[in-house]
């Protein structure tokens, strides 16, 4: 990689201040024709440097950054550059390391060749991109826990182990005289049964992992008029939702999000389920079958006892008694929970339900959580390939097994990079935002 790239990693507009990054060969060389205090010496790795930012008749007090290699975050040389905040100034700066030699950098460049010069694997590099786009603390804390490299561990630790597997098998290969090709199958099946057990156990983690890195989907759905409005907005906390005694007030679903418990619900408020020749209404009707069908879960709202349930598409429901402070006499077991939109009764009571319906906490704080839909199809391809391996172990030969292990070994690599192609990887980094 021997040309040098630049850009802006700070978010673009008026702030206090901007950091422009470059990395490459010429990352000094280059900063030295913009940044005064570099040009007069060589600038002392890794500490910050005050200093003029001078291009043309231009000057920007700033702060420069040398990090060596390959003690970088790209393994390469890199330099900082945090001047004052400003688009018209950033975009100068920019510009100016273009013109001395630098080219502008794609998206995710820096990660891509943090992970290309062996500083992070694919993984890592996927929980920065998760760090930044987390929405509440649990998928924070999920991002971190990848960029730390947590699954790295995890799946480098299977890799040894089918290696040594492999290992076995080339050797039982490359000397037949010594009949130990029974013995080798024998522990080839066990090998490859407990690492299926291993990834049955973070594979367990999936559904959860999803939920917390993209929210839980929550739909409230009912008749018209049973306060599904108004339950929408006592949970997120502000009326976001218009409320009328008018049945058939939403015709439309309505998203909005709360978060309990580090995690975050994102709710659907839909029209109210009834027959009804409004061409407007019959459309926000189908909408929201739609999205009861495809919900985590479903809040089914009432606001009267005994009253007729609407047919829900959904295994995982909740039956829930609004207005509490109108009702007289209820029984209870009928309802999952009864509440008060208007008064707030038992609105953490509910939230605390929902969340106890789609979250298992357990699996929620695991040091590895599967948040990620290619981590989970990489592991079920290497899943799939090592049962096949166990089914075909006492009527194959071992050359035959080695190839469904290399499959195995294969798919694992995928995760961290080591197998990855370069489809793949310049699909994952196409993701990253400019200057990370």
């Amino acid at each position: 990689m021997a040309d040098t790239i630049c850009a802006i990693a700070t978010p673009l507009g008026q702030g206090g201040v901007s950091i422009i990054r470059l990395s490459g060969e010429r990352a000094l060389e280059i900063a030295k024709q913009v940044f005064a205090p570099f040009s007069k010496k060589q600038p002392e790795p890794r500490k910050a440097i005050f200093g003029k930012l001078i291009i043309d008749d231009i000057q920007d007090d700033a702060l420069g950054l040398y990090f060596p290699a390959p003690k970088s975050f790209t393994g390469e040389e890199v330099v900082e550059l945090q001047i004052h905040g400003g688009y018209y100034l950033s975009q100068t700066v920019l510009r100016a390391l273009i013109q001395k030699g630098a080219r502008l950098a794609e998206r995710g460049e820096f990660s891509k060749r943090a992970v290309l010069n062996g500083q992070m694997d694919m993984s890592q590099a996927e929980g920065i991109i998760d760090l930044i786009n987390a929405s509440s603390m649990a998928s924070l804390r999920a991002g971190s826990r990848l960029m730390y490299g947590n699954l790295k561990h995890f799946v480098e630790q299977l890799q040894d182990e089918l290696t040594n597997c492999i290992c076995e098998v080339n050797v039982a290969l490359d000397y037949p005289e010594h009949d130990i090709e029974y013995i080798t199958a024998q522990k080839i099946a066990e090998t490859s049964t407990e690492i299926v057990k291993k990834i049955d156990k973070q594979l367990a983690t999936a559904k959860t992992g999803l939920k917390v890195k993209n929210g839980v989907k929550v739909v409230l759905a009912g008749d018209p008029n049973v306060g599904k409005s108004s339950l929408l907005n006592a949970l997120v906390g502000y009326e976001r939702a218009i409320v009328t005694d008018i049945a058939g007030t939403t015709r439309d679903t309505l998203n909005e999000s709360y978060e309990f418990n580090g995690l975050l619900f994102n709710v659907t408020d839909t029209a109210g389920l009834r027959e009804t020749n409004d061409t407007v209404e019959s459309v926000g009707i189908k909408r929201a079958v739609g999205e009861i069908e495809t919900a985590d879960l479903v809040v089914l709202v009432q606001d009267k006892p005994n009253k007729s349930i609407p047919e829900i598409n959904n295994k995982n429901v909740i039956k829930i008694l609004n207005k509490a402070d109108k009702q007289q006499t209820v029984n209870e077991k009928d309802y999952d929970l009864i509440v008060s939109a208007k008064t707030g009764k038992n609105i953490e009571e509910l939230k605390q339900l929902i969340f106890d319906k789609t979250i298992d906490q357990n699996i929620a704080d695991s040091d590895i959580l599967l948040t990620n839909n290619r981590h989970i199809v990489c592991l079920e391809k290497a899943k799939n390939a090592l049962i096949d391996t166990i089914e075909h172990c006492e009527n194959t030969t071992l050359d035959c097994l080695s190839i469904t292990l290399m499959q195995a070994w294969d798919a694992l690599g995928e995760i961290t990079g080591t197998t990855a192609s370069e489809h793949i990887i310049n699909e994952i980094f196409s993701k990253f935002c400019l200057g990370k």
